[in-house]
């Protein structure tokens, strides 16, 4: 059934502008708070009950029915952190949402197992780095295949990424928003400072890759060994997908473990060796002085002028960290980058991120969940809201506070507050009158974050499957607690060696059996899954 064929009107701002205001956002799926761990691993395990799954059954959808009410089940406020998209559902649609709120990791999981288990499953939820293929494997999901045309002009624009999720030949899970997962952010008014090449310059002429990346981070560590560091942020997990191989894959039935892959071993290698000759993350010395290792808020990242690069989601950061540095009155060219390429590859590979909603096993509104799952996408596509989106993000225009900034105003019009300061028109914001009318004061200009032409260019290229990047995500992290912790922190397969004194070889050598003993029993899931066998969701 090919749904998906609706003209719509221009309501909504590109939703990638929340992103750019603030760390977390409500579309990004599996981020978690801090953007630089980027995992939604929770700190704590919970009992969960054993509850028992089949696959969902399909439901016969009418497209002409109401849309009516879709329940959300999540942690965080839909209806406050989408509220343009609520009011669009609820004024183009005629639908309405009810929320109900759980806690996060495996507190939501155990929720919706729950929910899904007594037949009370909600209609909506939001697509986590677990769900795939940990949720999934419990069939906690409807299929799409039966709703959703790919090779539809709304869909086809995230096909090839929707096959990365496919369990057991289905599609639980096709993305209405792609974005780049993390990126190199710097501040290239310091390269220029000390004779650096911008390597935007190189990623634009094809050379940046990590031959370039490492140059440059060595020419940093010449110039000050004692307190530049040349990279902090996230782990190897970015590195290593420019290989073209993921740590853990999903292919036509098969969880495959590639930790021992020659591709894999050889980006660790060479990562293990940058951290040895003191260019990634801060030295021993220097984390004895106060500096970050590994994580850095993108706030205070750049504000000594110490550190080179910072990977981190740049639709957070370039903002925080263009903020940070104009307030306190430091010169500034924030920029960001892919990862280098990988100098052997065939192709430029790039971590890719994914945003958006699976609906629940037994919903028993399914036609509201696809129109809500419609709305996002078609607002996502739609050529005018990219065209405002990026109209905003580059507007450089000065831009107001609404009422006058004197406390003793004294504006008696009917254009005064309360406390008779004066609300300035929409004639005086159009005029941009800068000085009060009633009383002289000159109004308050408001902070606002510009982004340049080129950079903006350069993140929507990131985030698109029609330029020069093959998209990869990689699944490590979409299994249980028991796997995810293996490939996290300064012992951990993918940071070990990036920020801690961890050897790969070492590391693979210990871990590998245990990651296998636990990908063995999600490879009995999918085989049952396969045979049509009912599943068991345990307690961990």
């Amino acid at each position: 059934m090919n749904r998906f064929k609706k003209t719509i009107s221009v309501l909504l701002t590109f939703s990638i502008m929340i992103s750019m205001a603030a760390c977390g956002n409500t579309g990004d799926n599996s981020d978690g708070d801090e953007e630089s761990k980027s995992t939604d691993v929770p700190d704590e395990t919970t009992n969960v009950l054993e509850q028992s799954f089949t696959e969902a059954q399909i439901q016969s959808v009418d497209e002409e029915a109401p849309t009516g009410t879709i329940t959300w089940l999540m942690y965080e406020d839909l209806l406050t952190n989408a509220a343009d998209m609520v009011a669009l559902f609820e004024s183009r649609y005629g639908g309405s949402i009810e929320q109900r709120v759980t806690g996060s990791g495996n507190q939501y999981f155990e929720t919706l197992g729950t929910y899904i288990a007594t037949g009370d499953s909600p209609d909506i939820v939001r697509y986590e780095w677990r769900s795939f293929p940990h949720g999934m494997s419990y069939n906690m999901y409807t299929p799409l295949d039966s709703y959703i045309d790919l090779d539809s002009d709304l869909w086809r624009g995230v096909k090839d990424v929707a096959e990365l999720f496919v369990y057991n030949g289905k599609h639980y899970y096709v993305p209405y928003q792609l974005d780049t997962n993390f990126a190199l952010n710097y501040n290239n008014r310091v390269l220029e400072e000390n004779g650096i090449a911008d390597p935007m310059k190189m990623f634009k002429e094809g050379t940046w890759d990590w031959n370039a990346f490492e140059s440059i981070c060595k020419q940093w560590k010449d110039i000050d060994p004692v307190n530049h560091i040349c990279y902090n942020g996230a782990g190897g997990m970015n590195f290593l997908l420019t290989t073209g191989v993921k740590t853990i894959d999903i292919v036509d039935n098969k969880i495959i473990n590639n930790l021992r892959n020659e591709n894999i071993s050889r980006c660790m290698s060479w990562i293990e060796n940058m951290r040895k000759n003191g260019l990634l993350g801060a030295t021993a010395e220097q984390q004895q002085s106060g500096a970050h290792n590994g994580y850095v808020s993108p706030e205070e990242a750049f504000m000594d002028g110490n550190l080179l690069f910072l990977g981190m989601k740049p639709s957070w950061a370039y903002g925080a960290i263009k903020e940070s540095l104009d307030k306190a009155g430091l010169e500034n060219e924030i920029k960001f980058i892919p990862y280098p390429k990988d100098p052997l590859s065939d192709k430029y590979y790039h971590a890719i991120n994914t945003f958006g909603y699976l609906i629940p096993s037994g919903a028993p509104n399914v036609k509201g969940a696809l129109d809500w799952i419609e709305l996002n996408r078609m607002e996502e596509t739609d050529e005018e809201n990219i065209a405002n989106a990026k109209a905003k993000a580059i507007d450089d225009s000065i831009q107001y506070y609404p009422k006058c900034a004197n406390a003793d105003c004294g504006d008696t019009s009917e254009n005064a507050d309360s406390k008779g300061k004066h609300i300035f028109t929409e004639e005086e914001n159009k005029l941009g009158t800068s000085v009060c009318p009633s009383c002289g004061e000159l109004r308050r200009e408001k902070y606002k974050v510009v982004w340049t032409e080129e950079q903006y260019d350069v993140y929507m290229e990131l985030k698109s499957t029609e330029g020069q990047f093959e998209m990869l995500f990689d699944n490590c992290y979409g299994f249980s607690n028991d796997v995810s912790n293996l490939f996290q922190g300064n012992e951990g397969l993918l940071d070990g060696p990036v920020f801690g004194d961890a050897s790969y070889t070492s590391l693979v050598e210990t871990q590998y059996n245990i990651v296998e003993g636990y990908l063995d029993s999600y490879r009995e899931i999918l085989a049952k899954n396969s045979a049509g066998e009912t599943v068991t969701l345990a307690s961990e």
